[in-house]
């Protein structure tokens, strides 16, 4: 008795195992172009002050999202 193609451990392995991979590569681009707009939109906002390019990029962002939140314009995100 032969196997069907579309039955065959292996390929359905090798199917999961694709989608998964294209899953994490979907979700690392999603997170490079929130990461880039970030960047982007505090780079508009912010002047170049001295005080701003002594701290690093992620320093930054925790004080405009802290500034945000404490204007009420930022709905915090809870863990999953």
């Amino acid at each position: 008795m032969a196997t069907t193609p579309d039955k065959n451990p292996q390929c359905v392995t090798a199917a999961v195992r694709e989608e998964s991979d294209e899953r994490i590569q979907s979700r690392q681009d999603e997170e490079e172009k929130v990461i880039i707009a970030a960047w982007y939109s505090m780079s508009l906002t912010e002047g170049s002050t001295s005080s701003s390019q002594a701290q690093s990029f992620l320093a930054q962002q925790r004080l405009s999202t802290q500034a945000r939140r404490s204007l009420g314009l930022t709905p915090r995100i809870l863990p999953r």
